[in-house]
């Protein structure tokens, strides 16, 4: 099941259950003006100008502490120029374990004589006092390859989501995402069996977004059609397929009984 939000996630964030998210995942603008420019016509990044998502970071962080459960987990994709402010906001708020390195290789745009291509990025992990990890341990390297740019210029891959997924939360969870972009979060989390809720300041994003969660919901057999919540404001209601519903559903609601760790 999933909820979808489209607005700033500082209006939305009050509503969401206290200790009821077990893992936030979640790929904040940068605030470097990204663009590829490798397709046509592609939506801007909301807040990608180096000042929006900075001042009001600790409302935020504030907010993300309140939700997440004593045994939650928090994954921040992050690269090196911003990597250090972020760092040291989220210790405040967060037990901060690691910076996990994704390498996935390949060439970057940008200065192709005078600096080194970028192939890789950061994940900045931490966690409340009670989270363990799944399964067997794993060093801080990950090697995944990108994906085809197709929804986001910035589009992640879901094999390392999937991944972050595995490690800190059960089937059943609660997985939140206060920037969603395209949907790649959740899309991984339905894979997974889990639950989840994402907000997306972008309309055209979470439009997206809506058509590709509802398709793996279709796709995954544990998950029925009408397990599916879309809470739509800020704008018009994008054309909802049979498998959404608008009423009656919030994410306190689908925090109430969270799973057990195993």
């Amino acid at each position: 099941m999933f909820t979808l939000h489209n607005g700033d996630c500082l209006d939305y964030l009050p509503s969401i259950q206290s200790k009821s998210v077990r893992l936030i995942v979640t790929d904040p603008p940068y605030g470097i003006k990204f663009n590829k420019g490798y397709k046509e016509n592609v939506l801007p990044i909301t807040g990608d100008d180096g000042f929006s998502v900075m001042v009001f970071m600790d409302d935020m962080l504030r907010e993300w502490q309140r939700i997440l459960m004593d045994d939650g987990a928090i994954y921040v994709f992050t690269r090196f120029d911003v990597m250090p402010y972020w760092w040291l906001k989220l210790k405040n708020y967060f037990d901060m374990k690691n910076c996990i390195v994704w390498n996935k290789g390949g060439g970057s745009p940008g200065d192709l004589e005078g600096n080194y291509a970028f192939t890789h990025e950061m994940v900045l992990f931490g966690s409340t006092s009670q989270h363990k990890l799944n399964g067997k341990r794993i060093g801080n390297v990950w090697d995944f390859p990108r994906e085809r740019i197709e929804f986001h210029e910035t589009q992640k891959p879901t094999t390392i989501i999937s991944r972050i997924i595995e490690k800190s939360s059960n089937v059943g969870d609660l997985v939140f995402d206060p920037f969603m972009g395209s949907g790649t979060t959740g899309v991984s989390a339905i894979q997974n069996g889990r639950r989840f809720v994402g907000i997306e300041i972008n309309k055209g994003y979470c439009e997206i977004a809506e058509k590709r969660l509802s398709e793996a919901v279709l796709s995954h057999k544990f998950l029925t059609p009408s397990n599916n919540r879309l809470h739509w404001t800020g704008g018009d209601s994008p054309a909802s397929p049979s498998q959404s519903t608008l009423e009656g559903f919030t994410p306190a609601e689908q925090g109430t009984t969270p799973a057990p760790r195993q």
